[in-house]
């Protein structure tokens, strides 16, 4: 616990807390958005209304937090992710203090376990904020652009949100595995950055493939977050920038991307751990 309480204080410094304003800035910029085409779409009779009245829906603070999740547990939070781990984990190997860290505490996987979850605890927290930045501007937003009022009970989108949150936690797992893994093996700041990103492409590139893409990272991340398939409407808040991105068909089952996603967390964890145990750090 020592070793984790010290790498969350690492953790507290400029390049975590303008990854939080920037989360937090592109989700109120994706609100701003819909909500305006939202407006614009009030006049185009019963089916503006209509997307008027989701939009205004999925910016209520309840419901807010289902938002929040499904950009965490895709792209945006894939590279914030990547960032994070830069700074947090290459960055060790970068400033020459990877030496200092193994000398201190000698157990590897401690300090490996340590990297991964307080990685992890943070794009956690980036999550719970970007809800919160959302619920308190949300209804001012949807009232500047003259959307109705949001319609859904508090309690179905407090449940949903609940639900997309506790599922995001896995998939911020997985992001921050990948960046852990991509630290161990480039060991630098700018690689691990770039192998992050490069890995993230690949996965959605192997989730595009016929008959391939199924069983696919990607395509598991997908099924386990309950993302649709495909783009939705322009007027509405997307819910997720990742499965427009792979196959056009429907997902597979939650279990198996459930199933996908923890192996692919442990095979991550484990590729780290063999390296960086061999790795010689002096």
């Amino acid at each position: 616990m020592r070793l984790l309480t010290a790498e969350l204080r690492k953790l507290n410094r400029p390049l975590t807390w303008a990854l939080v304003a920037f989360a937090a800035g592109f989700c109120l910029l994706l609100a701003v958005g819909a909500a305006d085409n939202a407006h614009a779409d009030l006049g185009l009779g019963d089916r503006g209304r209509l997307h008027a009245a989701g939009v205004a829906d999925q910016l209520s603070p309840a419901a807010a937090g289902a938002e929040a999740a499904g950009l965490m547990a895709s792209l945006p939070g894939a590279f914030l992710a990547a960032l994070l781990a830069g700074g947090h984990v290459g960055g060790e190997w970068t400033g020459r203090t990877i030496t200092n860290l193994v000398s201190h505490n000698g157990f590897r996987t401690r300090i490996l376990a340590a990297k991964l979850v307080s990685t992890w605890l943070v794009l956690v927290v980036i999550a719970l904020l970007c809800w919160a930045a959302l619920a308190a501007a949300g209804p001012l937003i949807a009232a500047a652009n003259g959307l109705p009022h949001a319609g859904e009970a508090v309690s179905t989108g407090l449940a949903r949100s609940a639900s997309q949150l506790a599922r995001a936690l896995l998939i911020l797992g997985f992001f921050a595995a990948l960046g852990l893994a991509a630290a161990v093996v480039t060991r630098s700041t700018v690689g691990t950055i770039a192998g992050s990103v490069a890995g993230v492409v690949a996965l959605l590139a192997l989730g595009t493939l016929p008959g391939w893409g199924r069983w696919t990272p990607a395509t598991w991340v997908e099924a386990w977050m309950g993302f649709p398939p495909g783009t939705r409407s322009v007027s509405t808040l997307p819910t997720n920038f990742w499965s427009r991105f792979t196959g056009s068909g429907a997902p597979p089952a939650a279990l198996l991307g459930l199933v996908g996603v923890v192996g692919s967390i442990v095979l991550l964890a484990g590729v780290s751990w063999r390296l960086f145990r061999r790795t010689d750090v002096v």
